[in-house]
């Protein structure tokens, strides 16, 4: 059984990477103090599927980026500390795809999103249970203008 959620886990992060036109990189900088408080999406220990929960999150990133006139959104996917580097590195940006791929099906443009894998750069230093380092499996929306 753990076979297949690896498996379900690479195939989403292959699925996910070419599809969009979004940039993977760097944030844009600035917007100045009047942006929009950034937004975190939550995700299952070792998982990029989106959790229907979350959606509607997103969907009003999406409202409130085009309210406030937000050119620009960088989204930064995050893991716990949790498992090898390498596969965290790929998890995070799994994550970021994810929520790009919902943020562009409620009508954000691609190319105005920026994806940047950070994993286990925000870690919860807090090592005594798994589930201390649940707020670190996430995506953090940041607007820019």
């Amino acid at each position: 059984m753990k076979k297949i959620g690896v498996l379900i886990a690479a195939g989403m992060l292959f699925a996910a990477a070419p599809s969009f036109a979004q940039t993977v990189g760097t944030c844009p900088r600035g917007g100045g103090g009047n942006q929009p408080q950034p937004v975190r999406i939550l995700f299952a220990l070792n998982s990029s599927q989106l959790p229907p929960a979350e959606k509607p999150m997103i969907a009003q990133a999406v409202k409130t980026a085009k309210d406030r006139q937000v050119s620009a959104i960088c989204l930064i996917g995050h893991t716990d500390k949790l498992g090898d580097k390498a596969y965290n590195q790929k998890l995070a940006r799994a994550r970021a795809q994810a929520v790009a791929a919902e943020m562009i099906r409620d009508g954000y443009p691609a190319k105005d999103i920026t994806i940047v894998a950070d994993p286990e750069a925000f870690g919860n230093m807090s090592f005594g249970s798994d589930n201390a380092s649940e707020i670190d499996r996430k995506v953090t929306i940041f607007y820019a203008r």
